[in-house]
């Protein structure tokens, strides 16, 4: 009986993700320019704060860059 519910709440717990809120600065060499607020688990929020860096790359030689708190 133990078993099955240590098991139980061992599948549940890894099963959920852990969603948190993070925050993607974007900035260029005079400071920041944007800020993105993302409610999702870590990797997924990196994936959208690259995302939304390569937005502004559009420019060659651009000094604009994004990063995750």
């Amino acid at each position: 009986m133990k078993t099955k519910t240590l098991l139980t709440m061992l599948t549940a717990i890894t099963l959920t993700s852990c969603k948190k809120e993070y925050t993607c600065s974007c900035f260029n060499p005079t400071g920041v320019i944007k800020t993105y607020t993302i409610k999702d688990t870590k990797k997924k929020a990196t994936q959208k704060c690259s995302d939304y860096s390569k937005e502004y790359q559009t420019i060659a030689w651009s000094e604009t860059g994004c990063f995750l708190k």
